[in-house]
């Protein structure tokens, strides 16, 4: 069985259309991480903490957690905490590039896979206007760097360089490929 140790409703439509069976158990550990990590090492550790959480009880099963996050300048935005909040990271975000970072963690008993995978990101120029409509659709309330680019958040992109499934939450392609490795 496969289990993905996330409550995303964006990760499990991607494995569902990839055609992949599998139930969710939402994994509820604190994202907490060493400050001194690099933005790579922190999406990693966050998607093992939470593969790890669920796979100490499962350890027959693939647990795949995954954790997502916007860095621009070296500087990590996470979930806004508030409107204002995600109305800073996006207007910083204005026509400017940023990187987003996927980490997946794939664990089986003792065996582990932990990888990531980046694309980076343009922004359009952003009116204070549009920012605050987006802001108002709820969309950014839950998103690393509070815009979903599979959703409203589309209209905020100029460009992209890689995966835009990394983008969504999970690089397919890869998780993909290691599964078939696992079978």
């Amino acid at each position: 069985m496969i289990i993905l140790a996330s409550g995303s409703p964006r990760r499990a439509k991607l494995l569902t259309d990839a055609g992949i069976k599998f139930k969710i158990i939402t994994s509820d550990v604190e994202e907490t991480f060493d400050p001194n990590l690099e933005p790579k090492e922190v999406a990693m550790y966050l998607a093992r903490l939470k593969a790890k959480h669920i796979a100490d009880s499962h350890p027959n099963d693939i647990v795949i957690g995954s954790d997502t996050i916007v860095v621009f300048n070296n500087k990590i935005l996470g979930k806004p905490i508030d409107e204002q909040d995600a109305f800073r990271m996006l207007n910083v975000l204005s026509d400017q590039w940023h990187t987003v970072y996927t980490g997946v963690s794939m664990i089986k008993g003792d065996i582990e896979d932990n990888f990531f995978d980046q694309t980076k990101v343009k922004m359009k120029a952003l009116s204070h206007l549009e920012i605050k409509a987006y802001i108002k659709t709820g969309e950014p309330m839950d998103k690393a760097g509070s815009y979903g680019i599979q959703g409203e958040g589309r209209h905020l992109v100029e460009k992209y360089e890689g995966d835009f499934f990394t983008i969504m939450g999970l690089p397919l392609k890869k998780v993909l490929d290691r599964l078939k490795n696992q079978e």
